[in-house]
């Protein structure tokens, strides 16, 4: 006799999958977040950056101008450093998330797959 497939069941198999989802995503934005951490793809260059504030800052010397330059372009690099690393944070939360999750409803899936039939 064919075993009977309860919604039930069916649904502890779909959180299972949806976890596992968002296990992926979890290491994928970790991997992808510590290499911005890493390299951060800063678009703020002096190439860049540098006509604007020769013309903004006309009556400022040129060092000044380049340390102006320099805080800019630091300041980009900062701003990249903490988005990447609160994606590092929530690609860990994802995982601490899909850990258990799956864990749980594997369990209750198997659980009711070993279930005797009721007639």
């Amino acid at each position: 006799m064919a075993k009977r497939v309860y919604v039930r069941e069916i649904y502890f198999y779909i959180v299972c999958l949806i976890a596992l989802i968002l296990f992926i995503v979890g290491i994928t934005t970790i991997f992808d977040s510590a290499f911005t951490y890493i390299k951060p793809a800063v678009y703020a260059t002096r190439a860049n950056v540098a006509p604007a504030f020769a013309d903004q800052y006309k009556d400022y010397s040129k060092e000044e101008i380049n340390e102006l330059i320099e805080e800019e372009i630091q300041s980009s690099i900062n701003t990249e450093k903490t988005f990447a690393l609160r994606s590092l944070i929530r690609g860990g939360i994802f995982i601490l998330i899909s850990i258990p999750l799956f864990i749980i409803h594997w369990r209750k899936a198997q659980a009711m797959w070993r279930m005797p039939e009721v007639t």
